[in-house]
């Protein structure tokens, strides 16, 4: 066993290998060294010790006596006790002196019991009342009787009191604003919930091409009294139009631009004047639309076009001039070329009531080609002059009603008009109509039903 390092004995010194002692020591003489490992450890230790129980006695003491002090400042009562007994003198077994007398200090008051204060109730705190909001407007207009349901029903955000001018216009419409009489507004749009947009019909919202005056984004939108004038793009100005979001590859429909493009759910537009363009309000995907005395004329495509619009309200609104020329494959035509007053594509559940259309290439038209159909719309109380086409067409469709519509000339014009209706395809029903074009009921239902093999039905109640 070695121990750190290697010891060279001297010839003249005798080795005990059992003890470790004696190595390197003369013979029979033992001797232990003074200090070795084990007891320099040991040493050590101890050392070590003590030091760790002094550090341990300071830091009690130091945790101790503080905290001792802290107390007494807690216990201000307890601490002044203490002092008035050390500032007490002895006890002397002295007579009695006889009570003096205290004059008053002139500068401290005598001192007073006091009386006690009734406790009264703590104040009862006043909460200033908070600026409640204007509730908002309800509207309500009556439908034809026919239609054997309530009046139609609306909320109207409130109007701001103040306009806001063209130059401050932001591009993007987060809250209600009105707009100012006599100014040029230029295009924006309105993203949000319950804002409400107040024309003023002196003053002009103007697009071009394929933009639009308006678009309306997000939901119970309300549009009023506004006045748009859009032009066409020069492109699409002799073409036949596209009713679908896709033509072979080219964009149709809502693509051509107008006045209003709504894609907001619930969105109420009325008494506003909105002209040129392909589209007058092109409406896109959404339910609960009301259209509402609008004046929706002389566009060069639609008055109103609408894709895919359910549980809607098109009422008292006009779409009169809503035509064009163009040319084809097939040659000039001089009106028509899927022109209309209103459009409607893949439409459901909706009324289209009072409205009034005059010289536009279709009046009314639900196009049900491609598996688009358009079912259970209510046709009451319009009326339609000098369609160069037709006044009513619903194709490839079932559950469309007509109770009480008119279909005739012009007579300021003496233009007559050509198919009262056009249903090919289609199961409808019929009403106390009134139908004066070129063609007679008659013939307008031979032509239809020849036009497909698809059954052709007419139910007159």
């Amino acid at each position: 066993m070695k121990l750190k390092r290697e010891r060279t004995p001297s010839p003249w010194l005798v080795h005990d290998i059992y003890l470790r002692d004696t190595w390197g020591n003369p013979f029979n003489v033992s001797r232990s060294r003074r200090w070795n490992l084990r007891r320099l450890f040991l040493v050590a230790m101890i050392v070590f010790g003590i030091v760790d129980m002094c550090l341990a006695v300071f830091f009690v003491a130091a945790y101790v006596f503080p905290r001792a002090s802290r107390v007494a400042q807690r216990s201000p009562t307890r601490g002044a006790t203490v002092v008035a007994r050390q500032a007490l003198p002895p006890a002397r077994a002295t007579r009695t002196p006889r009570p003096t007398k205290v004059p008053p200090s002139p500068t401290r008051p005598p001192t007073r019991v006091p009386t006690r204060v009734p406790t009264l109730p703590p104040p009862t705190e006043i909460i200033p009342p908070t600026a409640v909001p204007n509730p908002l407007r309800t509207l309500s207009i009556d439908l034809p009787a026919t239609l054997n349901r309530g009046a139609l029903t609306f909320e109207i955000p409130n109007e701001p009191s103040e306009c806001t001018p063209a130059d401050a216009m932001p591009d993007v419409v987060d809250r209600s604003i009105k707009l100012c009489a006599g100014q040029n507004y230029r295009p924006f749009l309105v993203r949000g919930e319950g804002i409400g947009v107040f024309g003023d019909k002196s003053s002009v919202i103007r697009s071009e091409g394929r933009g639009y005056g308006i678009i309306a984004e997000g939901a119970r939108l309300f549009i009023q009294n506004v006045f748009i004038r859009g032009t066409t793009e020069a492109s699409d100005a002799n073409i036949l139009l596209c009713l679908y979001p896709d033509c072979r590859g080219k964009r149709g429909g809502v693509a051509y631009g107008g006045g209003i493009l709504v894609r907001a759910q619930e969105t109420t537009i009325m008494d506003s004047d909105i002209a040129g363009g392909v589209a007058g309000i092109a409406a896109e995907r959404v339910s609960g639309l009301i259209l509402l005395n609008n004046r929706l004329d002389d566009s060069s495509g639609w008055g109103s076009y609408n894709f895919a619009v359910d549980s809607s309200f098109f009422v008292g609104n006009t779409f009169s001039r809503n035509n064009r020329a163009c040319n084809t494959e097939g040659g000039y035509f001089p009106t028509g070329c899927e022109s209309a007053g209103w459009l409607c594509i893949a439409c459901q559940q909706n009324i289209i009531a009072k409205n009034f259309c005059v010289n536009s290439g279709d009046c009314f038209y639900m196009n049900g080609e491609g598996n688009l159909a358009s079912n259970n719309n209510r046709f009451h109380q319009n009326e339609c002059r000098a369609s160069p086409h037709n006044c009513y067409e619903v194709t490839f469709a079932v559950g469309n009603e007509f109770v009480e519509n008119i279909a005739r000339d012009d007579p300021e014009t003496g233009a007559a008009c050509k198919y009262p209706f056009w249903v090919g395809g289609s199961h409808v029903v019929f009403a106390r109509n009134v139908w004066q074009c070129s063609m007679n009921p008659e013939i307008s239902i031979a032509h239809a039903t020849a036009s497909t093999h698809i059954p052709t039905r007419v139910e007159n109640r």
